[in-house]
């Protein structure tokens, strides 16, 4: 048996002298024998970098080097300052926890909340709390907060001027990373590109997902259901969490309901991509897993060898190994896909197109995909 959650044990037979029997009801892992997995239609975007994204990535180094002096001969605060200010009151029907936060004046979604920074500027730099009331924009990619009411109380208790590098050939030796203006920003495009890839992998393992649970009906046990909600709700609230919120006052329940339907999905796609690594004999080598655990102890900045034993210890390596064969089989699904490439040409359109232009529908271009055998 794989069993998804701890058993319901009922019927208990407990007399002296006689066995011990009992019922145990238990919730496996469904037996599901994966179709149509092979040639799913994907579309897959273009690699889209813009200069404006270029140079708000330069905008970040330049923070990195900037200075931060006390402001002299005023009395209001203004766009370039950085303001610590300590923020209490509530989001919606959630408690905003008391805080000291430093908040970019410059920055329109920086500080505890979005929203917050543009309501800071212009205002009297004193001992008086100030009162702050606005509304969240709806369009938020953090739907949590998304056109949500904010009521907050808010001191003022420091501020300064940013002093900013110019964007020279200077400021590049500055950053280590080049010895011109020009060849760091080629840097940082290259860098950008490749953030892009992953996101366009990530939107493409998104489709394969989708496009293998509407091909596989089976039943699903409840449990495995709302296991995956519950880690859905921890991973919400660890994100409002890094919001101030209190996160302690919550309805879990309520959360739960609310993911339900996503968290289906995604246990129905852990099913499947895990049946398929079965079927295909996907395995994960212990050459994958050492490149795995070095790839994670570069980024913690650890030894390969201390995290190895570590995971071990947390009897964590399984996990490490699951994500391993779930990471090939979907880059066999994908290597086997029926791709179309969206046009680049209608993708992404030039500085001087028009709002009407803007406005067309893309019109995907399809071309073939072949298929390798090995992933």
């Amino acid at each position: 048996l794989q069993p998804v959650a701890p058993p319901t044990v009922d019927k208990l037979v407990l007399k002296s002298g006689a066995p011990f029997k009992f019922s145990a009801r238990v919730e496996i892992r469904s037996q599901v024998t994966p179709k149509d997995y092979s040639g799913l239609p994907l579309t897959r975007r273009p690699t889209n970098v813009t200069d404006e994204q270029v140079n708000a990535e330069l905008e970040v180094h330049r923070r990195r080097l900037t200075e931060y002096k006390p402001i002299e001969g005023r009395t209001t605060t203004a766009p370039g300052d950085v303001v610590l200010v300590d923020v209490s009151g509530r989001v919606g029907e959630h408690k905003l926890k008391h805080r000291t936060a430093a908040v970019d004046l410059d920055e329109e979604e920086t500080g505890p909340l979005p929203g917050l920074a543009q309501r800071l500027r212009g205002i009297a730099i004193g001992p008086d709390p100030i009162e702050l009331k606005y509304t969240i924009d709806a369009e938020l990619p953090q739907k949590e907060l998304a056109g949500q009411a904010v009521d907050l109380r808010v001191l003022v208790k420091e501020v300064r001027e940013k002093r900013i590098p110019s964007l020279d050939d200077e400021f590049a030796k500055d950053t280590g990373e080049a010895e011109t203006l020009e060849g760091l920003r080629a840097k940082v495009r290259e860098r950008l590109v490749d953030a892009d890839k992953l996101r366009i992998r990530s939107e493409m393992v998104q489709q394969v997902i989708k496009e293998l649970v509407k091909r596989n009906e089976f039943p699903i046990a409840p449990a495995l259901v709302e296991r995956h909600a519950q880690n859905m709700v921890a991973r919400a609230k660890r994100q409002l969490a890094q919001a101030a919120l209190d996160v302690e006052q919550m309805d879990d329940q309520r959360m739960i309901a609310d993911f339900r339907e996503g968290a289906e999905q995604e246990a129905r796609g852990n099913i499947l991509v895990q049946t398929i690594a079965e079927r295909e004999g996907v395995t994960a080598a212990d050459a994958d897993v050492q490149k795995r655990i070095a790839e994670l102890a570069a980024a913690r900045n650890e030894s390969p060898k201390k995290l190895r034993a570590d995971l071990d210890r947390e009897q964590a390596l399984p996990q490490v190994e699951a994500q391993i064969r779930e990471q090939k089989v979907l880059d066999l699904l994908i290597a086997q896909a029926k791709i179309t490439d969206e046009d680049p040409a209608t993708s992404v359109k030039s500085d001087d197109a028009d709002a009407d232009d803007k406005a067309k529908p893309k019109k995907p271009k399809s071309t073939s995909k072949k298929k390798d055998s090995n992933p």
